[in-house]
């Protein structure tokens, strides 16, 4: 696509994603309940994404477990969390940094959504966001999170950080792999603009840890990470 046309589409997507937000921002705002707040927040999400004419194509999303399970995923855009939830049931919560509870609307609307915020700045913060995360999925609710902890601008899958593991073990829950290509393309880190791309989004057979120990976390990892590296289409930095 021509320079002149990506910047084009890449205002357009801009001022789309920014109406839908502030559009959204009134139910958000005024809807009693959390469950309510987060359907309207994914139908928003699906809404902006179709005006700005990204397709996605999923795979596997309608076999994930419908007893709590804890979702991990690669992690290569500005958009992924956005897209994961408003591609997931309702019942999964997200671990979000504590610096996007600063932005201005984005930060409120995350907040009204019911994401678990983490601090990667406070050492103590993870054991924290365990605890809570333990107490939402005995409550019955799933979590989804990007064990990379992260995003760059290169291609590459990043190491996995051990939390989301240590938590499936400790609450022997299904871990589910997901896959999601497209999203560098759409809205890289550091990018300015969107970019026009098509994104898929795959869910693999669940994970069972086979025990409660790091050790057990440890192997979980590793086989999550090389089956979601054998599919994501991105070279292994932790190998470089």
């Amino acid at each position: 696509m021509p320079t002149v046309l990506r910047t084009a589409y890449g205002l357009f997507a801009l001022v789309i994603f920014l109406l839908v937000a502030l559009l959204t921002a009134l139910p958000l705002a005024v809807l009693p309940r959390e469950r309510q707040r987060r359907h309207a927040g994914q139908r928003a999400m699906r809404c902006a994404l179709m005006l700005i004419g990204v397709r996605i194509r999923t795979d596997g999303l309608d076999r994930l477990p419908t007893s709590p399970a804890i979702c991990v995923c690669n992690h290569s855009s500005q958009l992924d969390g956005l897209i994961l939830f408003a591609l997931l049931p309702s019942r999964y919560t997200f671990v979000v940094r504590a610096e996007s509870r600063r932005t201005p609307l984005f930060g409120f609307m995350l907040e009204r959504v019911g994401v678990i915020w983490m601090d990667r700045a406070d050492a103590r913060s993870g054991s924290r966001t365990i605890r809570v995360l333990m107490r939402q999925l005995a409550a019955g609710r799933s979590v989804a999170m990007f064990p990379e902890g992260t995003i760059r601008p290169e291609p590459g899958l990043l190491p996995f950080k051990i939390g989301a593991y240590l938590l499936a073990c400790k609450a022997q829950v299904p871990l589910v792999p997901l896959v999601m290509r497209g999203t560098r393309t759409l809205f890289p880190d550091r990018a300015k603009l969107p970019a026009h791309s098509h994104i898929d989004v795959s869910a693999l057979p669940p994970l069972h840890a086979e025990g409660r120990t790091r050790e057990d976390a440890r192997r979980l990892l590793d086989t999550s990470r090389r089956l979601i590296l054998e599919r994501c289409g991105e070279p292994d930095t932790a190998a470089a």
